[in-house]
């Protein structure tokens, strides 16, 4: 992928998180900085044969506080879930749930990409929690992307 290309990923992203709604809505510098970090990520995923299939989804928390989002994921699809947080943050972990609330995959490593990958038994709402670990800020800001293929 060329430099240019990878530039315009990065500015459509931060494009998109600093459009989100107002409740999610994540301010600059902080969007600009999230949405590198996703880009390279991107480039990537996308190299392996993935495709954006839901996010970005964006927000801010204070240190040890979670927060959870919907995603539809579909029976025997090869996902990444991946999560980048600010410059101030050192530890974001990602859970994901099954329609029935079941620990289905985890990334709580102590770093500030957790990724995790999944292959759903059955189609249906699945809950993505991100929890802010470590942080230097009140709140910190965070944001992810569904990849799949």
């Amino acid at each position: 992928m060329s430099l240019w290309a990878k530039k315009a990923i990065g500015a459509m992203a931060a494009l998109v998180l600093l459009a989100a709604p107002a409740s999610a809505q994540v301010p600059d510098p902080f969007a600009r900085d999230l949405a590198q970090k996703l880009a390279r990520a991107e480039v990537i995923l996308v190299e392996q044969g993935y495709g954006r299939a839901a996010g970005p989804f964006a927000g801010g928390l204070p240190q040890r506080q979670t927060q959870r989002f919907n995603v539809t994921l579909r029976a025997g699809g090869d996902y990444r879930i991946v999560g980048v947080c600010d410059m101030r943050c050192n530890d974001i972990d990602l859970r994901l749930f099954d329609p029935n609330n079941q620990l289905l995959g985890q990334d709580v490593l102590d770093d500030a990409i957790p990724i995790i990958h999944v292959r759903p038994r059955f189609t249906g709402q699945y809950a993505i929690e991100v929890s802010m670990s470590r942080c230097a800020g009140s709140p910190c800001w965070y944001a992810f992307n569904v990849y799949a293929r």
